[in-house]
């Protein structure tokens, strides 16, 4: 009975953490057999999330965050110590999912190496897939990440700005890293009848076209904009959007974060309050999962999000998304995405850029739609199929 522990997880109260967590471990245990137990900071809490996906979830012995301290078991170091031994003497397989931990940008990188160090010091196999990798500021931080990439037995990125930085910038050999695909873009989403409750329960009547925005409170930790700035920038978009195309906004909160800094509910609800005469629908209600909105975010007409994989739960159903981030990672996956004949431009904007510039949200609320979402039916079915050979190469080195 191949075990699989899943590390790389900080908590499902990011939609997109779930949805990561919630494909791989989906499509893993399909497999007969096959037992998936992920690593969190709030085990309870994504018990719950990741229900019906196959995962089993504990507390991470590994990697302890004080900001969510309160949401997992108190336990001393010994205990914990005790604990990881255990749970790597019945594993198989430690696979790191991707999103972007192994950045500078979070501070957090050398740490979720501690589980694949010990693993591939005991000789239990590796992998770390649909990474996105860097930029490091910190040498001792990159040497880090570094030693422990030559290690793995599979590693994979999920766009291809990640792939030149590991073989140009870090120099891991070409044949160590292949392209991939997130794997969110495996992610089922809700069914029809869910998708049209939850409209409804937003103010949206049956049939009703409409827009989505899903807002970043966490993204002024990570630029140089305030939070008033990048208020007062979101609002502005949210009310052009509905001058210009004349649809109802639903705003889709994909972090409830229980940390007040990160929670995307309340930056959500302060646009919604401040365009009185526009409508605009939050949808933040309680037990609205990664595959919820994955079906609402589908649904759109366009999609304008801060949140990676907000845009990938658009892009992967096919509905035209714009990223306004502030890292690689979000130019890589849009341009991989999109292709080449989509100026990166039109679909990715540096959100500090995009906060200065007073006739930025006028462009994005005048973006070809329908060009868009043909160049995307195209596309989607490779990355598709990038992210289905990652679940292929899993289980190929499970069963060597």
């Amino acid at each position: 009975m191949p075990n699989i522990l899943i590390t790389g997880i900080t908590s499902c109260e990011s939609r997109g953490v779930e949805a990561l967590a919630r494909s791989l471990a989906a499509a893993l245990t399909t497999t007969p057999d096959t037992t998936v137990t992920v690593l969190t900071q709030t085990p309870d809490l994504d018990t719950e999330a990741l229900a019906g996906s196959g995962a089993d979830c504990t507390a991470d012995p590994f990697v302890v965050s004080r900001s969510w301290a309160t949401l997992r078991p108190v336990e001393t170091e010994q205990h914990r110590r005790e604990r990881a031994a255990r749970l790597l003497q019945h594993t198989d397989l430690v696979l790191a999912t991707g999103g972007d931990l192994h950045t500078s940008d979070y501070g957090v990188s050398t740490p979720y190496l501690a589980v694949l160090d010990r693993a591939q010091q005991l000789g239990i196999p590796t992998a770390m897939v649909g990474q996105s990798v860097g930029p490091f500021t910190d040498p001792a931080e990159q040497a880090a990440f570094t030693a422990t990439a030559q290690r793995l037995d599979l590693l994979t990125v999920r766009e291809s700005t990640t792939l030149a930085y590991l073989t140009e910038q870090l120099a891991l050999d070409d044949d160590k890293v292949q392209l991939a695909a997130d794997p969110a873009f495996l992610l089922e989403p809700a069914s029809p009848d869910r998708t049209t409750q939850l409209l409804a329960a937003a103010g949206l009547d049956t049939g009703q076209e409409y827009l989505c925005l899903a807002p970043s409170r966490g993204v002024t930790r990570y630029s140089p904009i305030t939070d008033t700035q990048h208020l007062d920038a979101l609002t502005r978009l949210a009310d052009t959007l509905w001058r210009v195309r004349r649809r109802p906004l639903v705003l889709v909160p994909h972090c409830h974060d229980s940390r007040e800094h990160n929670d995307d509910r309340l930056l959500a609800r302060q646009i919604a309050a401040r365009l009185p005469g526009v409508p605009v629908h939050v949808l933040d209600a309680d037990g609205t999962g990664a595959g919820d909105y994955k079906a609402v975010l589908g649904g759109a007409e366009l999609v304008i999000s801060e949140r990676l994989h907000a845009s990938i739960g658009a892009l992967s159903s096919g509905t035209p998304a714009v990223a306004l981030g502030h890292s690689p990672k979000f130019h890589g996956v849009l341009a991989d995405t999109y292709g080449p004949a989509v100026p990166a431009g039109d679909v990715h904007r540096d959100i500090a850029a995009f906060t200065a510039d007073p006739a930025a949200a006028d462009h994005l609320a005048r973006l070809d739609t329908e060009k868009l979402r043909d160049h995307l039916a195209a596309r989607l079915p490779t990355q598709v199929a990038l992210a289905e050979a990652d679940i292929a190469r899993v289980r190929a080195l499970l069963n060597s």
